[in-house]
Parts: C-alpha cells; sequence; structure tokens
C-alpha cells in the first residue's frame, strides 16, 4: 500500500528502490480523487512502460498489486463559501460617510472540489475592489501541493445618493444640491441612467426642465457655459511673441476649452475662439 498527495501515481511512487528518471517520471494512474483507493498491478505497470518505450530490460520484482490511497478529502461547497467570502472581504469598498455597509452575495458552482491536505485556502484572482452590481470573480483551492480553479459572481450592494427635484428646475439652470432631495440608494438596484452622488453636480446645469419630484439622470447633466451668446469677452490674440487684447461678443455659449464664434466689435470680423474662462477666449 502506498498513500500520495496528488491526483495522479508515477512509477517512482510505487518503486522501493531508485528507478531511472525517464522509468520514474511514467504515469500509471492518473484522476484519483482524495479520500479514495484503488489498486494498480505489475502488469499495468508493464505495460505503460512498454507504451513508453522503457520496457527493455525491465525486471519486476515486489508484490504483484499495490492499493493506492489518495490522501486528502472533497470539500464541501459549503466550506468553499465561508472560506471565499473570507477572502473577497479585502475587495469589498468601505462605504461613505453616512452611508448604510456594503455587503454581497456570492455565487459558486454547486459542486465540491477535492484537496489532497487538510490545510488550504482560497485565494481570489483579482487585485482591483469590487464594482458596485455583478462582478465576475475567479476563484483558486490552493491547498499548498496543488491548485484547483473555479469561477464565482459576486453582486456587491453598495450605496451612494441619488436626488430628486425638490422643486421646479429651469433647463440650463445651474445646479446645487439644495435643488434636490437626496436618498442613499443600493447601486446594484439603482434606476437605469441615474446620476450617482452629489459630485455629479460639479459645474453642471439642468440639460432640461425638470419638474418637482422628478429623479435627476445623467443624461439631465450638462456642463455650465462660462460664457453665453451675447455676453461681452476679452479675446487675446497671440503671434509670435505679441500678444493683444480685443474687445469681441460671444456669438454661441460656450464651456472651458471650447471653440466658439466671437465677434470683433472694432471691425465687425468673426474669430473662432477657444474659451480660457469666464469672459476669456484666446486665439493663437
Amino acid at each position: 500500500t502506498v498513500t500520495v498527495d496528488a491526483q495522479r501515481v508515477t512509477v517512482a511512487d510505487l518503486a522501493t528502490g531508485p528507478v531511472p528518471a525517464a522509468a520514474g517520471a511514467v504515469v500509471v494512474l492518473g484522476g484519483g480523487e482524495p479520500g479514495t483507493s484503488t489498486a494498480v498491478s505489475q502488469r499495468l505497470v508493464l505495460r505503460h512502460l512498454v507504451s513508453a518505450g522503457l520496457a527493455a530490460g525491465v525486471r519486476m520484482g515486489g508484490a504483484t498489486e499495490c492499493t493506492i490511497v489518495f490522501a486528502g478529502r472533497q470539500v464541501a461547497t459549503g466550506d468553499l463559501q465561508e472560506a471565499a467570502r473570507r477572502a473577497l472581504q479585502p475587495l469589498v469598498p468601505a462605504p461613505l460617510a453616512g452611508a448604510p455597509a456594503p455587503w454581497f452575495e456570492l455565487d459558486l458552482p454547486a459542486r465540491d472540489l477535492p484537496t489532497a491536505r487538510d490545510t488550504w485556502q482560497i485565494l481570489v484572482q483579482r487585485t482591483q475592489p469590487l464594482e458596485p452590481g455583478r462582478n465576475a470573480v475567479r476563484f483558486l483551492l490552493d491547498d499548498g501541493g496543488q491548485r484547483s480553479a473555479f469561477p464565482g459572481t459576486v453582486i456587491l450592494h453598495a450605496y451612494d445618493e441619488i436626488a430628486t427635484a425638490r422643486l421646479p428646475i429651469d433647463r440650463d439652470m445651474p445646479l446645487d444640491a439644495g435643488l434636490f432631495t437626496w436618498q442613499w440608494q443600493d447601486l446594484a438596484t439603482a434606476p437605469q441612467g441615474a446620476a450617482v452622488g452629489r459630485a455629479a453636480l460639479a459645474g453642471a446645469s439642468a440639460g432640461r426642465t425638470l419638474a418637482a419630484g422628478d429623479l435627476l439622470r445623467t443624461s439631465d447633466l450638462r456642463e455650465t457655459p462660462l460664457i453665453r451668446a451675447g455676453d461681452p469677452v476679452d479675446l487675446t490674440v497671440t503671434r509670435g511673441g505679441v500678444a493683444i487684447t480685443l474687445r469681441c461678443t460671444a456669438r454661441q455659449a460656450g464651456t472651458l476649452g471650447q471653440t466658439i464664434p466671437v465677434r470683433n466689435e472694432l471691425n465687425g470680423q468673426l474669430v473662432n475662439a477657444r474659451v480660457a474662462g469666464p469672459g476669456l477666449v484666446e486665439w493663437r
């Protein structure tokens, strides 16, 4: 009888003394399950050596049959679930100030996995934090000698604020948090397209008219123009090392970095200039 940690048995595992390296590496039996046993005969060993072209000059000795015991056991799905949850915990993001604590659902294949040793751990093949909603995650059962990979699905329930209008909001009106009623929302079940978090309002204006009670959506946000059509602007014109400033009128609204037409008040000429700041445009 011989006990092996691996799931396959070689000639070297069965030999009571040294054997040539090539012959010792020949696999006699594969796919053994931890906690089971099976018998291997001299005849089976010789047949594998013949198939490998290594039987010349071989003389068989010892027992005519050997019982192989595969060490280890099958790890139950429940134990895998518990270990996988512990391995995932460092990937759960911290909650926002005042928000409910995030939590997750874990779905693993309903099957036991073999381990050759009693000491084993679950590893997660992922380093970045979990995203709200569905995440595909790959796990490894590692017993220090071999690894078994298996997939899993993790649904992260993390919370952030969504907003509804407190009063009617006109189109193009600059937005701030005081115009809205805020509530914590599980992002895994958030309404599709909802604007998430107060930071989404930074520099934004309403892209449409909102009625009281309307949910604020990402499509409702547009960048607030630094310059509006008809505003007086200072146009800086740079040529080589010389820069001059002209007084102009914006013909179109523009956000930072956007190119808009402006009219030179001295000669009426139109120039396409880049918005550089409130009331400032430039042309090079």
